[in-house]
């Protein structure tokens, strides 16, 4: 069954798409049958697949538990409209003759908000996304997808905004979040420009946990030109890859610079440890490193330190 609606006034545009029905998927109690095969230009020869059912092999018989499946599918779309109007002048010359009657101006619709909404259901997952640009006092972006399920690796969640701020200059702002089962993460980023200065900022995080790797990672990177033009970054990794490695890392930079002179420092720190074969082994590793060139003189430096042990073996 479906329907369709669509609609048109002084306010606004919009359409609707609904779908529901049901999908049959007995085809995957087919058994299929693979014959043998040599791959192409090699010796290796893939093995014969006699009987298998995709339905049965695969898990999806557990998982689905019928081949019936009823599905649901709405999408609208909507267009609200903006009364304003963006005038541009148009200026006209005329030497020769006279004209009785020009337009000076043209006249623009200013954009007006725009919505979008998808939702599919079903007995195995539901998922839902809405987006949304708004033209306001500011421009604003928005988007959410999210899903629901049985099956808790099926489930997520994902969302952003941006905008768009045009007092005192421009500014745009823009934050981004995911989480799921396995995945989390987080993005923040703001650019400011005015006419006495330029500043941006940005942040990511990101937690990454499956069963052979546990993960964190922070990355913020800061600039302004404030009173002279300045970069700072660092980065920060924390890994378990199932107690058999673990470690940390961390770097950071600086930089400055104005038409006098040039300067940036960098440095890393590392370490790691584990076992292997019941035999434990540690590292540790360290760098700094900076630089200064104006037009009279140049300085570098550069530190380097590591030690590592492994038991029984060397220290």
């Amino acid at each position: 069954h479906q329907n369709f609606s669509a609609g048109n006034n002084e306010n606004s545009i919009e359409a609707h798409i609904g779908i529901n029905g049901e999908a049959n998927l007995d085809f995957l109690n087919i058994p299929l049958t693979i014959p043998e095969m040599t791959l192409p230009y090699t010796t290796l020869t893939t093995p014969q697949v006699k009987d298998f059912s995709l339905w049965e092999k695969t898990g999806l018989k557990d998982f689905l538990k019928t081949t019936k499946q009823s599905f649901d599918l709405s999408v609208k779309a909507q267009y609200k409209k903006n009364k304003d109007e963006h005038i541009i002048p148009i200026p006209f010359y005329a030497k020769d003759f006279q004209v009785l009657s020009t337009p000076n101006d043209i006249f623009i619709p200013a954009m007006g908000n725009i919505t979008y909404d998808f939702s599919f259901k079903s007995g195995i997952i539901t998922l839902n996304t809405n987006v949304g640009l708004y033209n306001q006092s500011d421009i604003v972006a928005y988007f959410l997808t999210s899903s629901s399920s049985v099956t808790d690796a099926l489930q997520y969640k994902l969302e952003g905004t941006s905008s768009l701020t045009r007092k005192r200059g421009l500014k745009l702002a823009t934050a981004l979040s995911l989480s799921n089962k396995f995945v989390e993460g987080n993005h923040d980023s703001t650019f400011s420009l005015t006419k006495k200065n330029m500043e941006a900022s940005v942040t990511t995080s990101a937690e990454v946990q499956i069963p052979i790797l546990r993960m964190k990672f922070k990355q913020e990177l800061n600039g302004n030109t404030k009173s002279k033009p300045t970069v700072s970054s660092s980065i920060e990794l924390m890994y378990d890859l199932n107690s058999t490695a673990t470690g940390t890392i961390n770097h950071k930079l600086n930089l400055e610079s104005l038409t006098s002179y040039f300067y940036i420092e960098s440095s890393t720190k590392g370490d790691i440890k584990g076992s292997v074969l019941s035999i434990e082994y540690s590292g540790t590793i360290a760098s700094e490193a900076s630089t200064y060139l104006n037009s009279k003189t140049t300085r570098s430096s550069v530190k380097l330190q590591g030690a590592s042990k492994v038991d029984g073996i060397w220290n």
